[in-house]
C-alpha cells in the first residue's frame, strides 16, 4: 500500500531554502575576509562633516587607516563610535579613523553624538560602491584596515578583538618617519662670503629649499643669502 521503502526517501528534495543556508553564510564570510590582502582602492570625493580631510588610503605611507560604515538607524554603529574615538586618542597621529555613512544630512546627528565622534566623520556611497559591494559586505556597523602601504588587512566587526590587534600590528610595521636634519645657520660675514665661489654660495640656497634660479651675479647671491640664512634654521631638502 501506501509505506515506501527507504531507498524511495532518499530521492525525495529537500526544501528549497534549507541546504543553501548554510552555504551561503559561508560564502559571504569568504568574500568578507577576500578583501583581505587586496589594494585599497583610493577613496575619494566624500563630503567631510566632522574631522580633517584624510586620504584613503595614506598617500605617504605614515598612517594606518580605518574605514569604518555606519548608518544613524544602526544600534551596533552607535554603541561602537565611543571605541573609535578611544582608538583615535589612543594612537593619536599613526592612526586615521574614518566613519563614512551613505546617509545625507546627516551633520546635525553627527554634531549631537559630541565626544563619541572625535574621530572624521563622511558621507558618500563612493565606500558602499569600491569596498562594500565589491567584496559581498552588506551588514553594518564593518570596519576596513588599512595598512601604510594601502593593503587592506582586516575587514570586519569594529567591536572584534581581531580589530584593534590589526590596528597595533599595522602601526607597529609602519616606516620609521624620518628625521628631518637642521642645517646650520649661516654665521659668515658679508665680506667672508663674497670670497666663496658662486657654485659653493648657490648650493647654500638649495641646500634651503630657498629661490636661487633668478640670481646671476655673486653679489646677488651673498644678499639673499645674508637676508634668509643667517636667523631662520632650514631642514635639509
Amino acid at each position: 500500500g501506501s509505506f515506501r521503502a527507504k531507498s524511495d526517501f532518499a530521492a525525495l528534495p529537500l526544501p528549497e531554502p534549507f541546504p543553501d543556508l548554510c552555504s551561503e553564510r559561508v560564502k559571504q564570510a569568504n568574500t568578507m575576509s577576500s578583501a583581505v590582502g587586496q589594494r585599497c582602492p583610493p577613496i575619494q570625493g566624500l563630503r567631510v562633516m566632522k574631522g580633517a580631510p584624510v586620504d584613503i588610503p595614506s598617500k605617504d605611507g605614515s598612517k594606518v587607516t580605518v574605514v569604518e560604515c555606519w548608518a544613524s538607524w544602526c544600534g551596533p554603529c552607535r554603541a561602537a563610535f565611543p571605541h573609535l574615538s578611544a582608538l583615535q586618542k589612543k594612537y593619536k597621529d599613526k592612526l586615521q579613523v574614518v566613519g563614512v555613512t551613505a546617509e545625507p544630512n546627516m551633520d546635525r546627528f553627527v554634531q549631537q553624538q559630541g565626544a563619541n565622534m572625535e574621530y572624521t566623520v563622511a558621507c558618500g556611497e563612493q565606500v558602499q560602491e569600491e569596498l562594500m559591494m565589491p567584496y559581498g559586505v552588506n551588514g553594518i556597523p564593518h570596519a576596513f584596515v588599512v595598512d601604510g602601504a594601502g593593503i587592506i588587512r582586516y575587514s570586519g566587526h569594529p567591536m572584534s578583538p581581531d580589530f584593534e590587534k590589526t590596528i597595533q600590528a599595522c602601526i607597529s610595521a609602519l616606516a620609521p618617519a624620518k628625521q628631518r636634519e637642521a642645517l646650520p645657520l649661516i654665521t659668515a660675514t658679508e665680506e667672508e662670503l663674497k670670497t666663496k665661489p658662486v657654485k659653493e654660495l648657490k648650493q647654500i640656497l638649495v641646500d634651503r629649499g630657498i629661490k636661487s634660479s633668478d640670481l646671476l651675479e655673486k653679489p646677488e647671491f651673498v644678499r639673499r643669502i645674508m637676508e634668509t640664512c643667517r636667523s631662520t634654521v632650514y631642514y635639509k631638502q
